[in-house]
């Protein structure tokens, strides 16, 4: 019993009933039937999942490139400096970090006794990151 204006009633609060076999609706104020209300959450499931795989996909993106960035800066890091009485040195360093692993190449230059320059560069598999310092001391 339909207690609105401009409404239909097949039932009533407490013997509700199903209307069966409707034709899927084709126009705007048409109402939809199970079949297509499932067949549109089920591609509004598919979307989503499609979005978030993607989405998943570009984070362990860059958490490799972070990850090997990371080994490539302790690699870096790891090159010994120069000892108090030579003028020239050249070392690797090695670093790993979540199982992405790196190496590094630096030199360090003693340009005069209160002037030391180093210049180097780390590599892992996912790109290569370079540094340069100069310290003077007193």
């Amino acid at each position: 019993m339909s207690d609105r204006a401009q409404t239909v009633s097949v039932g009533a609060a407490g013997s509700e009933r199903q209307i069966t076999n409707v034709a899927a609706g084709t126009q705007d104020t048409d109402m939809v039937n199970v079949n297509q209300l499932n067949d549109a959450v089920s591609s509004a499931n598919s979307y989503t999942d499609q979005q978030v795989g993607a989405m998943q996909g570009a984070v362990n993106g860059v958490a490799r490139n972070a990850y090997s960035g990371i080994a490539a800066a302790t690699a870096m890091a790891m090159v010994p400096n120069i000892d108090q009485d030579k003028t020239m040195s050249v070392g690797v360093g090695g670093a790993s970090y979540q199982g992405y692993a790196a190496a590094a190449v630096a030199v360090n230059l003693r340009v005069t006794q209160n002037l030391v320059l180093k210049a180097g560069a780390g590599t892992s598999r996912n790109g290569t990151v370079y540094g340069a310092n100069a310290s003077y001391r007193w």
